[in-house]
């Protein structure tokens, strides 16, 4: 007997970090570590920074923080030191981040049934290494890092795919995945653990984590 839920026929587009890997908490931490050493009132302003600004890549952030926190200019050698820095923090804990819950189970029941791709703001290359590190591959039809910015990205998926916006559901933490979504035209659903910390707009449908990514999927037709 199929007990599968039918969700609408919608192309899903999956950030990474906080929607399908539980590794968005720790990639702030990493970034921080970076930071270790400097004064705590600045260190603090630098955490209250990644907290606001998931979604972003790595450099962007570095250089806002070389930039508008600690008042200094950072060349590119500087930013591409501390993205290694950042790199090298981080790739031993996505090895064993735990899932989404709810994110496999997902992705297991509609994987061939619906296009999937997964767009995130982590360089290409280590995205599509830990993708394969912790066998996900076979979930998307595409793996997508950066560059570009998400934005840029979800519009170019959207054009080499030939997928409508409104048929189209960016599922993502942070505010620039709705804004990435927003600025396509997609249809959006929020994950935010605590909906009372959402970062969305409040007429956003938002799910804890992906065991209510069906009913919402359903709601926005």
């Amino acid at each position: 007997m199929n007990n599968v839920k039918q969700i609408p026929d919608f192309a899903l587009v999956f950030d990474f970090d906080g929607v399908v890997l539980d590794s968005a908490t720790l990639k702030r931490q990493a970034f921080a570590d970076v930071y270790s050493h400097m004064p705590a009132e600045q260190h603090r302003a630098i955490v209250a920074y990644l907290n606001r600004r998931g979604g972003q890549p790595r450099e962007v952030k570095f250089r806002h923080i070389e930039a508008h926190i600690l008042g200094r200019k950072a060349d590119d050698a500087r930013i591409r030191s501390l993205c290694e820095q950042f790199k090298e923090s981080v790739e031993e804990r996505l090895l064993h981040a735990p899932f989404i819950p709810g994110a496999i189970h997902f992705l297991s029941r509609w994987q061939g049934k619906r296009a999937i791709y997964l767009l995130s703001a982590t360089p290409q290359n280590e995205l599509v290494a830990i993708v394969e590190q912790r066998q996900l591959a076979a979930y998307f039809d595409e793996v997508i890092g950066a560059p570009p910015d998400k934005a840029t990205g979800l519009g170019s998926l959207l054009s080499r795919q030939g997928l409508a916006a409104k048929q189209t559901v960016m599922i993502g933490d942070s505010y620039n995945d709705y804004r990435a979504a927003r600025s396509n035209g997609t249809l959006f659903v929020g994950v935010a653990a605590q909906p009372q910390r959402s970062p969305f707009p409040s007429d956003t449908q938002i799910i804890n984590d992906l065991r209510q990514l069906e009913d919402a999927l359903t709601k926005l037709v």
